[in-house]
C-alpha cells in the first residue's frame, strides 16, 4: 500500500488537475473578499465574518470542485489500463487491495493538501477584512473544509466505480461530465420546484424545512447538496434592504451546524463507504488486461 500512495502521489502532485483544482478553490475566496470589502464591511467579528464566508464559498466550490473530484477518480483505473502501468505495477510484488488502498489515500491526501493550503487563504481573508485571529476562526474554517473533503472523497469514490466500469477513459469522463450536470444542475432544480410547488399548495409548510426534508430524502446521493443543508445552520443573516452594511449575522458554528444535521453527516459518510466498498470489490475483480 505505501509502494502505491508514494507513486500516485507523486504522479498526482505532477497533474495539472491538482493546481486546478488549488487554483480554483483560492480563487473561490477572492471574490468574496473583494465584495465584502467594496461594500464596506470592515472590523467584522468571527461570526459574520464566517457567516458571510460559508454562504459564499459552498455553493461555489460545491459546483467546480465536485466536478473536478469526480473526473479525478473516473480516469484513476481505465487510463493505466491504456498506458499499460497498472500491468507495469501489477508485476511487481503488490496485492491489487494494497495497491488501489494507496491510491486512494494518495488522492485524499493530495485533496486534503489543497484545502489545507485553502483554508490557509480563506483565514488570511478574514482577518484581512477586521476579524481577529481566534481559535475559534482557524477551528471554524478547518471544519469547513474538512466537511468539503468528505463530499470530494465521496466524488472520487464514485469515480473509482465509473473508471472499472467503463475501460475507455475518453468516455469515462464523458460519463462522469453527464452524471455531474445531472447531480448538481437537474436533480436540484427539480427538487426546488417541488418545494416551491408544495409550499404553494400549503401555505403553513416551511419552505426551508421542507427544503432540508426534501434534499435529505431525494438528493442523499449529492455530497454537495448534504453540505448545504449543514452549512446552512451555520449561522442566519438578518437586516434591511441597502447593501451588505445593513446586515447582521447570527452565528453557531460550524460544530453546531453538524451536530444539528447528523443525519446528513451520517448520509455523507456511509455513502462514501458504500462507494468505496463497490469500487475497491469492482478493482479486486475486473479484468486488468
Amino acid at each position: 500500500m505505501l509502494w502505491g500512495f508514494q507513486l500516485e502521489f507523486k504522479q498526482s502532485l505532477r497533474t495539472k488537475k491538482l493546481w486546478l483544482i488549488l487554483g480554483i478553490m483560492i480563487l473561490l475566496y477572492i471574490p468574496v473578499f473583494y465584495i465584502m470589502k467594496r461594500s464596506g464591511i470592515e472590523d467584522l467579528t468571527v461570526e459574520g465574518a464566517m457567516t458571510f464566508l460559508i454562504q459564499f464559498v459552498t455553493g461555489m466550490a460545491g459546483f467546480f470542485i465536485g466536478i473536478l473530484a469526480l473526473l479525478i477518480g473516473a480516469t484513476a483505473i481505465n487510463s493505466e489500463i491504456e498506458k499499460g502501468t497498472l500491468r507495469v505495477a501489477m508485476s511487481k510484488p503488490i496485492k491489487r487491495l494494497g495497491y488501489i488502498g494507496g491510491k486512494f489515500l494518495a488522492h485524499s491526501a493530495v485533496l486534503l493538501m489543497a484545502l489545507l493550503i485553502s483554508t490557509l487563504v480563506g483565514v488570511l481573508g478574514v482577518v484581512y477584512l477586521g476579524a481577529p485571529l481566534s481559535g475559534q476562526l482557524v477551528v471554524d474554517v478547518l471544519l469547513l473544509n474538512m466537511l468539503l473533503l468528505l463530499a470530494m472523497i465521496q466524488l472520487v469514490a464514485l469515480g473509482y466505480i465509473i473508471s472499472t466500469l467503463i475501460r475507455s477513459s475518453s468516455s469515462a469522463l464523458g460519463a462522469a461530465l453527464v452524471l455531474a450536470f445531472v447531480m448538481f444542475l437537474i436533480m436540484p432544480n427539480i427538487v426546488g420546484y417541488l418545494v416551491i410547488r408544495d409550499t404553494i399548495n400549503n401555505p403553513n409548510q416551511d419552505m426551508m424545512q421542507l427544503q432540508k426534508e426534501y434534499t435529505t430524502k431525494y438528493l442523499f446521493y449529492v455530497p454537495t447538496s448534504q453540505v448545504g443543508i449543514i452549512t446552512r445552520d451555520v449561522g442566519t443573516l438578518t437586516g434591511t434592504p441597502g447593501g451588505f452594511s445593513n446586515v447582521t449575522a447570527e452565528y453557531r458554528g460550524m460544530a453546531y451546524a453538524i451536530r444539528n444535521n447528523l443525519t446528513n453527516f451520517g448520509i455523507l459518510v456511509g455513502l462514501t463507504l458504500v462507494y468505496l466498498g463497490i469500487g475497491f470489490y469492482r478493482f479486486l475483480r475486473m479484468d486488468l488486461r
